[in-house]
């Protein structure tokens, strides 16, 4: 069983897979937005064109690898085809590409003028798409094809380029058929594991960051060039995540094109030279991450590498701290730092009340800074990294699901309290990449008026890890 496995897919509400999937209630609010807009604008097209008009959601919606928004402002991304329909027949005029766009384009702007849930539709126009903005957190895109029924073809309507030869269908058919059952369903969290690396990974680099389809193609070809392994049975997701993440570094360190699995004269890795460059350094850096988690001596040492790739998406165990001891020796690296958290409400410059390692109740809108006391255990040149995984509806709501901040002995960081629901903060030492010790504190935000005082003390629940020197 792999050491993080539960962490990966468990059913707990912070685990991997479940703070990166879309709720039931968020796939439907999506859901219903679309088919309201469909409902009103595929009428007013069919009369506009006199055509036949049908649409098809794509994407990774359609194949069910949709992640959440994992940064603040980010938005969810439901891409829908428009189809206008006709068999085309020599000798007869139709409407050119643009003309296409054009009905499509105002009237998503008519429904956005009348629809309160739209914040507005772009103006002007994608090259190969209209976008309509929502006031919730996503937008949908409506790339606008020609469909001819009895060829059963699909083209395109771009802007300045014409007809272009595009059609989703048979690829998301090559993914439908790529796995079946229970193999379908880890192939789909692997791909979401992968996209929420990418999520975290890039955000400095962003031109670097592979796209949806280019991650959905390799993790699924290195998912079906793994049969042999899954004879017995599938791995637990951690296992299965490490050998498909060595898998792409061996093919993409080799060559670099990943070639469209339906038109071999489609190359989908379109990064210029640089940011391919710095995707593979990211690439590696997974990959080093990946094999040192897999031969961590139990949950939480794994988790804590893990980590590192995936920043504050990844969950710790829900422990107080994390202890690290020699291997050989049995001594602990270094002592667990204790953190000091004081509460600053409105704009004061005296804490309100100040606590150690747990902050038990506390309103929103206020300051909390968190101080390591013990700060001669920090080694001089530690790296302190602290990590802010938020968690409940509101957070997740606004898509705002953690962040993190390092620095060569940060031994003071200060946050805000914007959401209700217990959240953490974990405070990680590193030397030279390796964890000496964590500590996790939690952190209630309450709709109270102030912090609470004299709070219970927490148990102290410590983790002991075993650390492995690297020679």
């Amino acid at each position: 069983m792999g050491k993080a496995a539960q962490l990966f897919s468990g059913n707990a509400p912070d685990s991997l897979i479940n703070r990166l999937t879309p709720s039931v209630e968020q796939r439907e609010f999506l859901q219903l937005q679309w088919n309201a807009m469909r409902d009103v604008v595929c009428p007013m097209l069919r009369d506009d064109s006199g055509f036949p008009i049908s649409t098809w959601l794509q994407g990774s919606y359609k194949y069910g690898t949709l992640i959440k928004p994992v940064h603040l402002h980010e938005e969810y991304d439901v891409d829908v085809g428009i189809y206008f329909e006709w068999v085309g027949k020599a000798g007869e005029a139709y409407p050119a590409p643009e003309q296409l766009r054009a009905w499509v384009q105002n009237r998503l702007s008519d429904y956005g003028k009348e629809c309160e849930d739209v914040e507005r539709v772009e103006e002007p126009a994608k090259e190969r798409c209209s976008r309509a903005l929502f006031k919730r957190q996503f937008h949908i895109d409506t790339p606008v094809y020609h469909l001819d029924r009895s060829t059963d073809t699909r083209r395109l309507a771009t802007l300045a380029k014409g007809w272009e030869s595009s059609d989703p269908k048979p690829i998301y058919k090559w993914f439908r058929d790529a796995a079946s059952g229970a193999e379908r369903e880890q192939l789909r969290r692997l791909i979401r594991y992968m996209k929420g690396w990418a999520a975290v990974a890039f955000v400095e680099t962003p031109d670097s960051r592979p796209s949806s389809i280019l991650i959905t193609v390799v993790v699924t070809e290195a998912f079906q060039a793994a049969w042999f392994e899954r004879l017995l049975g599938l791995k637990d997701d951690d296992d299965a995540l490490v050998d498909i993440i060595t898998r792409i570094h061996n093919r993409l360190f080799a060559a670099r094109e990943v070639r469209n699995p339906v038109d071999r004269d489609e190359d989908l890795n379109r990064m210029t030279d640089d940011a391919w460059d710095a995707f593979l350094s990211n690439m590696q850096g997974l990959r080093d991450a990946a094999e040192q988690a897999i031969e961590a001596n139990d949950e939480a040492a794994s988790a804590l590498i893990w980590s590192q790739p995936f920043s504050f998406l990844m969950p710790l165990p829900d422990v107080a701290a994390v202890e690290m001891q020699e291997e050989v020796s049995g001594r602990a690296v270094m002592q667990i730092p204790d953190i000091e958290i004081a509460v600053f409400v409105g704009d004061s410059k005296q804490p309100d009340v100040t606590y150690d390692n747990e902050v038990p109740g506390v309103a929103k809108n206020c300051w909390l800074v968190f101080r390591i006391k013990n700060q001669h255990i920090i080694p001089d040149y530690a790296t302190v990294e602290w990590t802010v995984r938020n968690a409940g509806n509101e957070s997740d709501g606004i898509g705002d699901l953690g962040h993190r901040k390092m620095g060569m002995r940060l031994l003071t960081v200060r946050e805000h309290t914007s959401y209700s629901g217990k959240h953490y903060m974990d405070c990680v030492v590193r030397v030279n990449g390796q964890v000496y010790a964590a500590r996790r504190v939690t952190v209630h935000i309450k709709n109270i008026l102030r912090a609470e005082r004299n709070p219970p003390k927490p148990a102290y629940t410590k983790l002991v890890s075993r650390l492995r020197r690297r020679r």
